[in-house]
């Protein structure tokens, strides 16, 4: 008798102790998907991450090859996931732009005091640009933190690489494509009274032939953080360039530049064989770049 109630009340300990082990409710997430973004609400969220995709895609493409939701939910973290994908942002872009943020905001009552923003490629030029102008307006959702991941923040020299590339004649035609796409929008919507130059450096986040950083000056005293995967053998042989074509360069260069301003907040990460695109193809044009716990880090910091 004595050994069964022993039995026993070792069963209901351990039943007491496996209860108590047994992990917490996930975080309750209440998906709102609009024409314009989807949003992934967290109850009481203390943050706001707010994404934007990159070329040629949207949330849809964000959601699965940025490893971030569960994560970022889970620590309390709404995260706003745009359908935007612009190259450049004119003046009236911007401004509507904004206001889209702003009653996205104030609709689904998401908190203001503490902001990120940014994303892949063309998404973190637009995060670079639109943060700058949400700072200059003192807009209640002005981000105290932008990121971007491989993004073509010089506009200028994309255009310049983009006719060296033209001018190739051992690439192919499907090669030619997008260079030949570019130069075409750089001309035909930046040619007028003046130069090409000086048209690209009203939009353009940096313009480092001119060390121009004008555009993203109410930054200064926010965090910045570039991510970025320099690969110049991935770039001799699959895209057939020069290091000094590529995104990576470019960043390399403006945080340099911005760092000898006197810009204390600028933080540049450089990865090593970490881009893959989600089929497993070798690719530093990725965001895989970013390490999601390194990032949440960067994120919560002060």
């Amino acid at each position: 008798m004595k050994r069964t109630l022993f039995i026993i009340l070792l069963i209901c300990i351990s039943c007491k102790e496996k209860k108590e082990d047994t992990p917490k409710d996930p975080v309750n997430v209440e998906i709102i998907s609009t024409e314009d973004y989807e949003l992934h609400k967290v109850k009481k969220s203390t943050k706001l991450l707010i994404v934007f995709p990159g070329g040629g895609t949207t949330s849809q493409e964000t959601k699965a090859d940025f490893k971030i939701l569960d994560k970022a939910t889970s620590q309390g973290m709404s995260v706003l996931l745009m359908n935007f994908g612009r190259l450049y942002l004119d003046e009236s872009t911007t401004t509507a732009l904004s206001s889209l943020l702003e009653k996205a905001v104030e609709d689904h009552q998401l908190p203001t005091d503490h902001i990120i923003m940014g994303g892949m490629s063309i998404g973190g030029s637009t995060s670079l640009m639109l943060a700058n102008h949400l700072h200059k307006t003192e807009s209640k959702v002005a981000p105290d933190k932008t990121f971007i991941i491989d993004s073509p923040i010089d506009l200028y020299a994309l255009y310049e690489s983009s006719k060296k590339d033209v001018l190739r004649t051992d690439f192919s035609e499907r090669r030619l494509a997008e260079p030949k796409f570019l130069v075409d929008l750089f001309e035909n919507n930046f040619k007028g009274t003046t130069t090409v130059l000086d048209n690209i450096q009203e939009v353009s986040p940096v313009t480092l032939k001119t060390d121009n950083f004008e555009n993203i000056k109410y930054l200064k005293n926010e965090s910045l953080l570039f991510y970025t995967e320099p690969d110049t053998l991935w770039l001799k042989e699959t895209r057939q360039v020069d290091f000094e074509s590529s995104n990576a360069y470019t960043i390399q260069k403006t945080a340099a530049l911005l760092n000898k301003s006197g810009w204390e907040n600028v933080e540049l990460i450089q990865t090593k064989n970490k881009g893959f695109r989600s089929d497993g193809t070798r690719n530093p044009h990725s965001w895989s770049i970013v390490d999601v716990d390194e990032f949440l880090e960067w994120v919560e910091k002060k």
